[in-house]
């Protein structure tokens, strides 16, 4: 009996674990998630000096220490918040430049958790001044700064960083733009070694802005 009462409370604290989100590995394999990565596999309107075709995911340059900066590192790295969480794919598109790389990072919620999970990433982007990793000296270490974009990209009151310093001891700047199309949180990064065109980085907005809402979500 009491090996029972036990198995049964076991059962109940997992299902309650569970409650509300979906495990991240679920949420990649969903219908929705196999129609954004379709989209995404192959941009023929992608900005001149992109690879048309994606790679899978993001590979972030360092995990960084404070929470707030790998919040938004987590987003582009195809790890979303969890809460209200039904698909998510990220793609990766090589450049010309030395380590010049674009990727595009989308995450579904409902209507309302997308605008709660908006409203954390504002949140601690505004706390993400500098984003570093805890190997002494400068090796990777990068200075958030805002992003000069037109507000018509920031759609559901988004974030526009642009982080700057050095990653591997080499310089390094990152473009980072976050938005939402209703329940969907769209994440672009525009990155690389000789520093990323800011006018490149709103093509970029544009045209994942643009795909994102052709999709039937």
């Amino acid at each position: 009996m009491r090996l029972a009462r036990l198995t049964v409370a076991c059962c109940l604290l997992t299902a309650a674990a569970a409650c509300g989100s979906a495990p991240i590995g679920d949420a990649r394999t969903t219908p929705q998630a196999l129609k954004i990565k379709a989209v995404l596999a192959d941009l023929d309107e992608i900005p001149r000096g992109f690879a048309t075709r994606s790679r899978p995911g993001w590979e972030e340059p360092f995990k960084p220490v404070v929470q707030e900066c790998r919040r938004l590192f987590n987003l582009m790295s195809g790890r979303p918040a969890r809460k209200g969480l039904t698909a998510t794919a990220t793609a990766t598109y090589l450049g010309e430049g030395v380590g010049q790389t674009a990727a595009v990072s989308l995450a579904l919620y409902g209507a309302r958790e997308a605008a709660d999970q908006m409203d954390a990433l504002v949140k601690a982007s505004r706390k993400c001044t500098t984003a570093r990793d805890q190997t002494a000296g400068e090796v990777n270490r990068l200075t958030v700064a805002p992003l000069a974009v037109p507000e018509k990209l920031l759609e559901g009151g988004g974030i526009a960083r642009r982080l700057v310093g050095r990653v591997g001891g080499y310089p390094y700047e990152m473009h980072l733009i976050v938005a939402r199309q209703g329940g969907a949180v769209i994440g672009l990064v525009n990155a690389g070694m000789s520093g990323p065109d800011a006018r490149t980085t709103e093509e970029l907005a544009r045209l994942v802005s643009r795909k994102v809402a052709t999709l039937d979500l």
